[in-house]
């Protein structure tokens, strides 16, 4: 790592030291309200968190087809995943901060997962079947008491840049719970750090694509729609050559 990436993941962890005492209200706030009560104090302080980080890396993100995102109600957002700041994008280019499915092994990191918690995140252990399934019920609940969320259909970042397999986790969500999806193009977040270990500065672009209605569809066709989200997204990266 260069020295710039060495003091901003410096300013990471102690951004976040800093806001213990935030952390420890919204903790207080989850254990005695509704979501709704303590979700507006959480998304203020994630925005407060990540968006200096994000300036201080030279990083914009640019939102397109915002527009195309169903408003007042639960939606089940599918990005491809390739890069750290493929969280970041997410959550400040959405009209409402979602809550992620994250892999379990976040849950490890001190701190972050403390936020996550109080963001409602659900950490999914993919190597234990029975915790697996736990963690989708959870995921499950959430959509149905209005929390939109966002599932990455890969499970884990493309080494490559190029798309990985899209798994059913996303659809299964959306045949217990009626949401809509939509499917999100990332591109650029790998060139901010992945491809080099270092964080670089640049543009990402965050594409909205058109929402699926997933009312009425079948066992089957809901099946298929991990491999038509991919191929969605598939044609979106091939314009963008």
């Amino acid at each position: 790592m260069n020295a710039f990436t060495i003091k901003w993941f410096g300013e990471l962890i102690t951004s976040l030291i800093k806001i213990t005492p935030r952390l420890k209200t919204a903790k207080e706030l989850k254990k005695t309200k509704t979501w709704e009560e303590y979700k507006p104090f959480v998304d203020e302080q994630v925005y407060n968190w990540i968006n200096p980080l994000v300036d201080k890396a030279g990083i914009e993100f640019i939102a397109e087809g915002t527009e195309k995102i169903p408003r007042g109600e639960p939606i089940i957002y599918t990005p491809n995943h390739a890069g750290l700041v493929d969280i970041p994008a997410v959550i400040l280019s959405t009209p409402v901060v979602p809550i992620f499915m994250a892999k379990k092994e976040i849950a490890s990191i001190p701190l972050v997962k403390d936020w996550m918690w109080v963001m409602d995140c659900v950490f999914v252990n993919r190597s234990n079947k029975s915790q697996a399934r736990s963690s989708l019920h959870d995921a499950i609940e959430m959509v149905k008491n209005g929390r939109s969320i966002v599932v990455f259909p890969e499970g884990t970042r493309s080494k490559n840049g190029e798309l990985g397999e899209f798994k059913g986790g996303a659809m299964k969500i959306a045949m217990e719970t009626g949401a809509k999806v939509v499917p999100v193009y990332l591109e650029g977040t790998r060139a901010c750090f992945e491809e080099t270990g270092n964080i670089v500065a640049g543009k990402v672009k965050v594409k909205f694509l058109d929402s699926i209605s997933t009312e009425g569809l079948t066992k089957e066709e809901f099946f298929e729609m991990p491999a038509k989200i991919r191929d969605i997204i598939q044609a979106e990266k091939d314009k963008s050559k």
